[in-house]
């Protein structure tokens, strides 16, 4: 393999990653409580995961639902990113997320097989990762799992099967969160005026 230098990559499962802010801040898991300032939280992420791995990133893998897999304005912005590349699922008939872990599962495969980077942080806790991350291990990646802390500075929803396969868990500093992620008031419909 002629590869010029090590890298580390970032795979984000964003419906983790953004129920588990919303839990830490709005003591709810629904998208709706929380604003988020993507661009600062990226590249937040990116900071972490170099100074983790000690490695320039090459890019972060953002991946989403959309419905019919179209990406909404929002997602588009996020794709346009300094070093992301967005990747939707689809929606499902009952609104479940259809598609993203098979697809960040393939990615991880891949990308090990193809040695495209050498430090894989996976910012997900889902159960159904965990042979993905243990084929890619096969290849000689390094897989290291970067939890969302909960409010009590716990790692938020990592299934056990994950922990085992990743080679370590890292926790995101709380501050990442606090700073870009904001709770939103619902405030009630106002009356209409007569």
């Amino acid at each position: 393999r002629g590869r010029m230098r090590s890298t580390c990559s970032l795979y984000v499962d964003a419906g983790y990653l953004l129920a588990a802010a919303a839990t830490r801040v709005a003591g709810t898991s629904l998208r709706s409580s929380i604003h988020v300032e993507y661009r600062a939280l990226i590249e937040s992420l990116i900071t972490e995961a170099e100074q983790r791995s000690g490695l320039p990133l090459l890019r972060v893998h953002w991946y989403d639902s959309a419905r019919d897999a179209v990406p909404d304005p929002q997602q588009v912005r996020i794709g346009e990113l300094r070093k992301v590349k967005l990747r939707l699922g689809r929606f499902g008939r009952e609104g479940e997320q259809k598609g993203v872990d098979l697809r960040i599962g393939l990615d991880l495969v891949t990308h090990a097989r193809n040695g495209a980077t050498d430090v894989f942080f996976l910012v997900s806790g889902d159960d159904d990762l965990t042979e993905a991350v243990e084929e890619a291990q096969g290849h000689g990646v390094e897989v290291i799992v970067l939890a969302v802390p909960d409010a009590g500075e716990k790692p938020h929803g990592v299934s056990r099967h994950l922990l085992r396969a990743a080679d370590d868990l890292d926790l995101l500093p709380g501050s990442v969160i606090d700073e870009t992620v904001i709770r939103v008031e619902v405030s009630p419909k106002p009356e209409p005026v007569t």
